[in-house]
Formats: C-alpha cells, structure tokens, sequence
C-alpha cells in the first residue's frame, strides 16, 4: 500500500526528467545545428566570394585554369571561359579528356606530343603557345603555363595544374611589328635584307637531295613609267608585280623585293634528276614572262612593262647566298642584252661569266 503511494509521485518525476532532457538536449542539437548552418554559411559565402573575385579578376585577364588528375583521369576547368573563348563551360561537360585537343591547332603548336615528352622528361614546369579554336571556327593564341605534381612515394604523376591567358592582341601586335621590320613598306613582299638572310638560312640548312631554286626578276621600262606615267603608276606596277609574282609561287617560297624594279623569288623544288630541275625552271621562267607582261596607260601615253629574269640553282650553281646571287644575276644581264622580256637559266650563260 504504501509503496504504491509512494511510487506515483516518483514515477512522474522521472518523467518529467527524462521529457526535461530531451528537451534540453534537443535545444542544444537545434543550437548546434544552427551554430553549423551558419558557420558552413558564412563559409560558403566567403568561398563564393572567392570564386566571383577570380571569374572577375579571370575575365579581366582573359584567362582560365585546367586541373587534371591523372588517376582516375578527371579535368576540371575554372575561369570566366566563355568570354573569351567563344564557348561555354557546358561544352566541356562529359568529355573525354583528351577531346580537349580538339579545340587546339596541332599545326602551329604540337602540343599533343609536346605535353606528353613533358610528362615523361622528369621536368615540373611546362610552358608554350598555342592557337584555340573558338566556335566560330577562328582561332586565338593563347600562353600556357603548367606546373606538374607528383605523389611523394612514388614519384608518379599525380595531377597538372595548367594557366591558359589569351595573348591574341600582343601576338598580332608583334607580328606587325615583325612584318613592317621584314617587309617591304611598298609591295608587302619581303624586303632585301630579310630576303637575304632567310635566303642564306634556307641554304646553310638545305637537305643533300632538295633542289632550291633562286628566281632574280628585274622590270623592263620601269623608268618610262615613272616619266611618262607618274611615280603613282610606278608604285602600281610594283605592288602589281608583287601580286603577279605571289600567284605563281607557292605559299612557302620566299618573295621579296631587293630594291627599285628588282624583285627575287628563292623555292625549293624536289627533282627526279638534272632534266627535270632545268624543266621546272623553265616552266616558271615562261609564267613570269607571261604574268608580268603588261601594258599601262594614262590618257594618251602608254607604257608596256615585262620582266627579264635570271634563274640559278642550290647546289648545282653554289651553296650560299652570295653565289647564287651572282648566278642568277648575271643570267638576268643576259636576259636584258638578249632583247628583254625572256628568262635566261645560268648554265645557258656559263660562257658569258
């Protein structure tokens, strides 16, 4: 009787202890949990931040970053890419990571096979520049710097960190720098001191079996011209014959123009035999003969130009620039005295030297 009076009161009091607790420890989760909430939120916030001062400071730079690991291949790509690529970050998503090449011009810059001595070289920093394919098909250079780490027991590779920033304009501001250094202001051509030494480089690094072939082009009537015509059809006749000259050659041939009326064209050409070079030659003195033939008038005056042209050859006539020079040259004297308008090669005028 009286344990049961008594066990009641105690059994509600436990009761209200442990509803108390559960109470209490709840408060102190959700108080927990909270604290968290916005600790991790402030956190993110701040690593939001973060991440918006890059994209800013990424865009102003025009630059992005490349993380690759190479265990389990993975790429990730950070920066404000699609602001100066031309395409957006979505277009990276689920790709292979060697479809990255695919954005790459292999022709300029070999990266391909560059990165891939780079891995197995042992060195930690890689650097290059390389032309990026927008989606509109152009292209854009771009320096890229990487640093390459490694796992610390093995010494495996472990991930690359690459910085890619557009260099567009000062690629295209040093290229006109470089042209209006090597090229004549006139015609666009090369001018005779560039001609010359690329020229003389061609020569000094020439394979046993290539043939090069050294084309010296001198205007016939160039000063009547300039008399009877005006100096502004005279700088049309040049920047014509420029032209004319640029339509024959292929695009690796070395044009340029040695000063006044006097143009040179210097193009490899691999011959079967003797037979066949002379044959090439000809073949290319008859086209500038034809090309450069022209007649230009101002009201009642008329000027007809053509060209005499003296052609030698490397090695048959000299192995450097000054004695193929002086070949071609002294078949173009030959071309002048035999009447004009015609082509001379050097081993026809041997007898003359």
């Amino acid at each position: 009787m009286w344990q049961k009076l008594f066990y009641y009161p105690i059994a509600a009091a436990s009761e209200r202890v442990t509803f108390i607790s559960v109470i209490a420890g709840l408060m102190v989760f959700i108080v927990v949990l909270c604290a968290g909430i916005a600790f991790f939120g402030i956190q993110f916030k701040k690593i939001y931040e973060e991440k918006e001062r890059y994209d800013l400071i990424a865009a102003q730079k025009e630059s992005i970053w490349l993380d690759y690991t190479f265990s389990p291949q993975h790429l990730v790509v950070t920066g404000a890419i699609g602001q100066f690529t031309g395409f957006d970050m979505l277009d990276f998503m689920g790709v292979e990571v060697y479809d990255i090449y695919n954005w790459v011009n292999e022709e300029a810059t070999p990266v391909r096979s560059a990165i891939r001595s780079f891995f197995d070289s042992g060195e930690k920093y890689f650097k290059t520049d390389l032309l990026l394919r927008r989606l509109d098909d152009t292209y854009a250079w771009y320096a890229v710097t990487g640093t390459l780490v490694k796992h610390e027991r093995n010494q495996k590779n472990k991930r690359f960190v690459v910085r890619m920033e557009n260099i567009d304009s000062q690629m295209t501001q040093e290229k006109e720098l470089t042209e209006m250094a090597e090229n004549d202001l006139l015609t666009g051509i090369l001018n005779k001191k560039t001609m010359e030494s690329r020229v003389s480089a061609q020569l000094e690094h020439r394979m046993r079996s290539e043939n090069l072939v050294f084309f010296m082009i001198d205007l016939d009537n160039f000063k009547e011209v300039n008399d009877n015509l005006g100096h502004a059809f005279g700088d049309r006749v040049l920047t014509d014959t420029a032209e004319k000259i640029k339509e024959i050659f292929p695009a690796n041939a070395l044009i340029g123009r040695l000063g006044g009326d006097e143009f040179a064209v210097f193009a490899g050409f691999d011959a079967f035999d003797l037979e066949n070079l002379t044959e090439y030659m000809s073949k290319k003195g008859q086209q500038l003969c034809r090309s450069l033939k022209a007649k230009y008038a101002n009201g009642d005056n008329e000027v007809e130009v053509s060209a005499s042209i003296g052609i030698a050859s490397a090695p048959t006539d000299g192995e450097d620039f000054m004695s193929v020079y002086q070949k071609a040259d002294k078949a173009l004297y030959l071309s002048k005295r035999s009447g004009k308008d015609r082509y001379n090669l050097f081993q026809h005028s041997a007898a003359d030297e």
